[in-house]
């Protein structure tokens, strides 16, 4: 997997965005969290930050919130956006892998928002083992998996991110797998391409078998008619890009 901090190093530099547009973008991913959660729980896990939009979100509503991140300079940005915005004391930021870093924590709530996928099924199912463990007694996961029918129908769009920044889709029909590749149209070395693993929710369920997990509730996200250029918040399962799922611990 030596593409991964490649991609999202490079990805994280090319992405020109507003730290208070995005945080307040993020109110919509805290009442559907809020929306699922069983308990009144202010415990969070993030898996993958990014640069830290959620987590900076859910710590100004009042949760605590350990957040992993790859990449190194994203996870100092995290940190200086907390001190930023006042919130550093419910913010713990960890600079590592999530498939080997030491989390010595349980939570009410794990989420992993958009990508997970990294990697083989094995790993996968690694991670999912370690998410088990991360949750206390009656705590959830709520995990972005993207679907193959829509990224296989996907596969050749290209959209410009940048004034030389173009984003180009593909799909790797064989392993199942959505290819999204980012190039810069005047340095060919500055190409980072990321590849993530789709499931169907029949997959998924093959995924978690034999773990201790079980999904309780499953919904679809939106979809983006290429075009019309228009994105569509909530389509039909068939039709979405990705769907979240909500895991429990059986028992």
């Amino acid at each position: 997997m030596e593409w991964v901090e490649k991609f999202y190093d490079q990805q994280y530099k090319w992405m020109d965005l507003n730290d208070e547009e995005m945080l307040n973008m993020q109110q919509e991913l805290l009442q559907k969290l809020e929306r699922l959660a069983d308990q009144p729980g202010k415990k969070i896990l993030e898996l993958g930050g990014g640069k830290g939009y959620f987590a900076v979100a859910a710590a100004k509503q009042g949760y605590k919130v350990t957040v992993i991140e790859l990449v190194d300079e994203a996870a100092r940005y995290i940190r200086q956006l907390a001190e930023e915005q006042n919130v550093s004391e419910r913010l713990t930021v960890i600079s590592g892998d999530f498939y080997t870093a030491e989390i010595p924590d349980v939570f009410d709530i794990v989420c992993y928002w958009d990508g997970f996928g990294i990697g083989s099924d094995a790993d996968q199912q690694k991670l999912l083992n370690r998410i088990q463990d991360w949750l206390k007694p009656g705590g959830i996961a709520l995990i972005d998996v993207y679907t193959p029918w829509f990224w296989a129908k996907a596969a050749g769009r290209e959209m410009r991110i940048a004034e030389n920044v173009v984003r180009k889709y593909g799909f790797d029909a064989m392993g199942c797998r959505m290819l999204d590749t980012w190039r810069n149209e005047e340095d060919a070395a500055e190409q980072a391409t990321q590849s993530l693993r789709c499931y169907s929710p029949a997959d998924f369920s093959l995924l978690i078998r034999n773990l201790d997990l079980t999904i309780v509730h499953c919904e679809p996200g939106g979809a983006m008619d290429y075009e019309s250029g228009v994105y569509t918040e909530e389509a039909p399962l068939h039709e979405a890009l990705s769907y979240l799922v909500k895991l429990k611990v059986n028992g």
